[in-house]
């Protein structure tokens, strides 16, 4: 396999390793861990726009709206139009949802906590630089959907 793929795979692979654990941490709360991330996102930023969560979630088109109106209707989140942009929708918790927030942090914080042990055990605590360089990397490569995509000369 290619250096470049089995990093990226590797990478996919603890990611959906760490969502399912997740899932099963958050699952007495009634909310699974893509819920949480954009629970996490909205309560940081909010008001966010359904542009912006795709975005910090690096979601597929679509997902967001379906995922904010899930949020919506399980009384988590509000939508409304922005006041700034009428063409875009601002999200922001509700009281339940600010709720659910501190209870979702709470159930993570053990986690969290043994994971960043066991990374400075491993001496991986300081990858993150190297993970964001990396990301800066591969935006910056050309991207066949645009039609920028590198042509093989051979």
């Amino acid at each position: 396999m290619e250096p470049v793929l089995e990093l990226l795979m590797a990478l996919k692979t603890a990611q959906r390793e760490v969502e399912r654990r997740f899932n099963h941490l958050l699952r007495p709360l009634g909310v699974t861990a893509v819920q949480a991330e954009a629970l996490l996102i909205i309560a940081d930023e909010q008001p966010v726009s359904i542009a912006d969560l795709g975005a910090r979630m690096a979601a597929d088109p679509g997902h967001p709206s379906r995922l904010a109106d899930r949020l919506a209707a399980a009384g988590w989140i509000d939508r409304r139009p922005s006041p700034r942009d009428g063409r875009r929708t601002d999200l922001t918790l509700t009281p339940d949802g600010r709720d659910l927030v501190e209870r979702i942090v709470a159930a993570r914080r053990p986690y969290f906590d043994r994971a960043a042990a066991a990374l400075a055990e491993t001496g991986l605590d300081g990858v993150l630089p190297d993970l964001r360089r990396l990301l800066d990397l591969v935006r910056a490569l050309p991207d066949p959907a645009d039609g920028s995509a590198a042509t093989d000369p051979g």
